[in-house]
């Protein structure tokens, strides 16, 4: 049987993984189009006989994620959607799909929900493709192969942590045996979490020996530690939040970034990991896609709740955002990546990963286990840079409110962390019932798209409200 004929049935048994692209995660190789394989050697030596082969598979799928889903800059990414679902972005183009999501009118049939979902199962079966390979493969040297492990381990750990904040519970699938995964099910909380913790310890030992890339455009051990970091802050595991991120911040090769000028550089010395379009010079798809330059906006402007969110010179607002003025009514834009055109050479990358995340994920946990001084410290230094004076919040209450409204501030537009801090915390709908008509506690998660449930009935229950 061809391979990419395996792929169709696999597809049409499971419903998660579009043809399209798993045919594509291997850059055409010959291997996958013309070598007929039985099922069991799908990712076998034949797949991955040599270094070049398994690194074109990994690099591709960093390919995926920024140009095409999940955490990419474009209107299919979460800094776009989730900033439209919470109160970030306000829409001004009706005809975009994004536009549902301002006015949290989902559907399970929405055609950008089942391209999310399919487009991260995608790539998760794309990183169990290469692990399974690598395990089995005798051509790649071992620090190679331990490289290239851990990188897919912490891939497959971070799109399984980032469904589980949209969908709740879901599948955590580790195999591209098709049959098997005809007839996964969702997964309590709990188990997801585990899973996802298994797999970034795992790739934390395969990274261990491995320093940070140029430019920071592969995950490094600090990367699985910072998502490691944030699983154990929304999990409320506090003191392995509090550790895990002082280990970051006290890593080799990352340093404060003293001006926030250089804070989005792609030479940032506190970048962490980010990604790069698959052309030197582009600009990010978040500038793209973001700066405007006529009014009204085109397509999409930030909300006045987070333009009236800023204190009164926090100089965030006047380097990270933009603005267009037509002599009576002033828009804002995220303005963080400035590179609008194309250039000899790209001046950013998209930035998943920054330091300043963890001073403040240390900030809350410190806050919670009772370190006040040493949360205040965390926290002043994130203000601090941006103008601000040190905050007077002393109690663990105010002193949480404070930290989040901080991370409002820090990163806004950024990959949906305004709306997971708000979920997590339980502001949720104390935030958007007043500014949202109609927004209902069910809609904190996305609906299982409808045609899933239909291929396989073991992903019932849907999502309430749906």
């Amino acid at each position: 049987m061809k391979l990419n004929l395996i792929y169709k049935n696999y597809f049409k048994a499971l419903g998660l993984f579009s043809l399209l692209l798993v045919a594509t995660l291997f850059l055409n190789c010959e291997d996958f189009i013309d070598v007929d394989l039985p099922d069991s050697e799908l990712t076998g030596q034949t797949v991955f006989h040599d270094l070049a082969t398994a690194e074109a598979a990994v690099t591709e799928i960093y390919s995926k994620l920024v140009n095409n889903t999940l955490v990419c800059g474009t209107s299919s990414g979460l800094s776009i959607l989730l900033g439209n679902y919470a109160d970030e972005i306000q829409p001004y183009n009706t005809g975009l799909q994004e536009y549902d999501f301002f006015q949290n009118s989902l559907i399970s049939s929405h055609p950008q929900v089942s391209t999310l979902w399919n487009g991260s199962y995608n790539l998760i079966y794309a990183a169990n493709s290469v692990i399974e390979g690598l395990e089995n493969s005798t051509g790649i040297p071992d620090p190679d192969k331990e490289r290239l492990m851990g990188e897919a381990l912490f891939v497959r750990a971070f799109v399984h942590f980032y469904l589980v904040q949209i969908f709740d519970e879901i599948p955590y699938v580790t195999t591209t045996d098709y049959l098997a995964n005809s007839t996964v099910s969702r997964m309590p909380l709990a188990d997801v979490y585990a899973a996802i913790i298994t797999d970034l310890e795992s790739a934390t030992i395969s990274l261990e020996n491995t320093g940070l890339t140029p430019f920071r455009l592969r995950p490094s051990k600090a990367a699985v530690n910072t998502l490691l970091a944030r699983v154990h802050l929304y999990t409320s595991n506090w003191e392995g939040a509090e550790m895990v991120a002082s280990a970051v911040i006290a890593g080799a090769n990352l340093t404060w970034v003293p001006t926030l000028e250089n804070v989005f550089l792609k030479t940032s010395s506190g970048t962490i990991w980010q990604l790069m379009r698959n052309q030197e010079g582009l600009p990010t798809h978040e500038a793209e896609h973001f700066i405007f330059t006529s009014s009204p906006p085109p397509n999409r402007a930030l909300s006045s709740y987070l333009v009236d969110a800023f204190e009164a010179g926090d100089l965030r607002k006047s380097l990270w955002t933009g603005h267009v003025d037509n002599g009576l009514e002033v828009w804002y834009y995220p303005n963080k990546y400035k590179q609008f055109e194309p250039e000899a050479e790209s001046l950013e990358y998209s930035i998943i990963f920054r330091l300043e995340e963890l001073y403040l994920i240390r900030a809350e946990a410190r806050a919670h286990l009772g370190d006040m001084e040493g949360a205040q410290g965390d926290l002043n230094k994130i203000r601090n840079r941006a103008g601000l004076g040190n905050t007077t919040a002393s109690t663990e209450p105010a002193l949480l409110d404070a930290i989040l409204q901080e991370r409002r501030i820090e990163f806004f537009s950024e990959l949906g962390h305004r709306f997971f801090d708000l979920k997590r915390t339980g502001y949720l709908d104390a935030t958007l019932n007043p500014i949202k008509p109609g927004w209902n506690s069910t809609e904190r998660l996305w609906p299982i798209p409808e045609s899933e449930l239909l291929l396989n009935p073991n992903l019932l229950p849907q999502n309430p409200g749906y």
